[in-house]
């Protein structure tokens, strides 16, 4: 069997959904295609729920290198590496580890800053433009701490962003803190202040996605779910379309350009058409919790910086996310990783942690595409009609539309509104970058 379609978006998670949106509001003809038989179901499906800017630093900090060794034998890490995934992390590690350093980290959370930043305007702007709901909250998120010391680096770089990108921030001192969230007022001890970003937003990322592929197919988009892309076909360094396995039996489909929205998995498309991506998975975790009927919830997002996870309020639910590790593709679900998210409420609301009913909660798991300098890539690449919008690491959320608003400047010739140089898809290959063709819509 064969299809003819002009616009393929491959993954139907946050960069696809708003992807193929994007397009087919600017009058594409395009296909949406995943594998799975729901949209959202890899890393969009239950994340932290938080739209913030205000946290676009990258996670190879200055030091991570010593945090993830010294993880290897801390079943409890926030952070973990696993030695049967080093083979795997090599050349990518080595990438991670250069842009670790204070003066690379600096621009490379400036950059990410950026199209955070503007993705959260145009989520706004999105939102009122189909009236989402999706349990959003414009409540802002806050940061705490637990000395002095953990506090001055986050203040030093939420200052500097605020002087360079006008990132709003309130210092809070422990009075503080709790008089921006009083339910903290039992462990007030604990906490030495905090940083509350009141521009930030929270909302069911999973929920966005449903919505905004509803209004896809509504206005004549094309949704392929169980549709398992097995094979991108070039001729002369142009794409020409795509082959997928459906449950009818296997499909071509002929394409004039394609995109690889595949989060994690991203880089096995790409590397087909000679384009690597330097992108691995970095395995996150999150517990939903069924608040319904519980008192004195907390107001806004909190996030303990000692535990790198966070609490956050989803409607009438509670969505307890942190920790990573560096575990390949393993799918495994470890208890001791869910066990620390249940201490981070213990930590922080032991009223709550000792109300709920653990055996209700909804763990789960999930890959975050992550590439080695913390940026995302997006545009194009030296394949005609091939193009990528991946490698967002735990700010997918945050980074979705306005991603997709940018993806569709470059693959029309429209002016973006911000720079996309420090997005570009070749960044890491010097001198590979190509002139891609420019969409034109289809006719009336």
């Amino acid at each position: 069997m064969i299809v003819s379609e002009r616009v393929c978006v491959i993954g139907a998670g946050l960069m696809g959904v708003t992807s193929a949106y994007e397009l087919q509001s600017r009058g594409f003809d395009v296909t949406l295609i995943d594998k799975a038989d729901h949209v959202a179901m890899g890393a969009s499906f239950a994340n932290g729920g938080m739209l913030t800017p205000s946290m676009a630093d990258p996670w190879n900090a200055p030091g991570v290198g010593r945090q993830l060794l010294s993880s290897l034998n801390n079943p409890y890490s926030p952070v973990k590496l696993r030695l049967k995934a080093l083979p795997s992390l090599i050349g990518w590690g080595l990438k991670f580890l250069k842009y670790s350093s204070p003066e690379l980290h600096r621009e490379q959370t400036r950059a990410a800053f950026l199209i955070s930043q503007y993705s959260l305007e145009r989520t706004r702007a999105l939102r009122e433009k189909l009236g989402l709901g999706y349990d959003a909250a414009s409540i802002g998120t806050m940061k705490i701490f637990r000395t002095e010391k953990d506090m001055a680096g986050p203040i030093d770089q939420a200052q500097r962003l605020g002087e360079e990108a006008e990132l709003p921030v309130q210092i809070l001192d422990r009075a503080g803190v709790i008089a921006r969230e009083p339910t903290l007022a039992p462990v007030a001890e604990k906490i030495h202040g905090g940083l509350y970003f009141p521009a930030d937003e929270c909302g069911d990322a999973h929920m966005f996605c449903k919505e905004v592929a509803d209004a896809f197919v509504g206005a004549g988009g094309k949704l392929r779910l169980a549709t398992d892309v097995q094979e991108l076909r070039i001729e002369n360094g142009h794409i020409r379309g795509l082959t997928a396995l459906t449950p009818d039996g296997a499909i071509a489909m002929d394409c004039e350009h394609i995109i690889v929205a595949s989060g994690a998995l991203s880089p096995q498309f790409a590397r087909s058409c000679g384009v690597r991506l330097p992108i691995r998975p970095a395995k996150g975790y999150s517990v939903t919790i069924e608040a319904h009927g519980l008192n004195d919830l907390p107001q806004v997002p909190v996030l303990d910086d000692l535990m790198h996870a966070a609490v956050t309020p989803l409607g009438s639910r509670l969505r307890l996310v942190g920790t990573a590790e560096f575990t390949g593709f393993d799918p495994r679900m470890r208890q001791t990783r869910i066990d620390n998210l249940f201490r981070l409420l213990e930590e922080l609301f032991p009223d709550i942690a000792r109300r709920i009913d653990r055996s209700q909660a909804k763990p789960w798991t999930g890959f975050r595409p992550m590439s080695a300098d913390g940026v995302p890539f997006i545009g194009a690449t030296p394949v005609r009609g091939f193009w990528v919008n991946t490698g967002h690491g735990q700010l997918g959320w945050t980074m979705a539309q306005g991603s997709a608003e940018l993806l569709a400047d470059l693959m029309t010739g429209t002016n973006p509104a911000i720079d996309a140089t420090p997005y570009d898809v070749m960044r890491h290959t010097p001198g590979a970058a190509g002139t891609p063709p420019k969409l034109r819509p289809r006719a009336a």
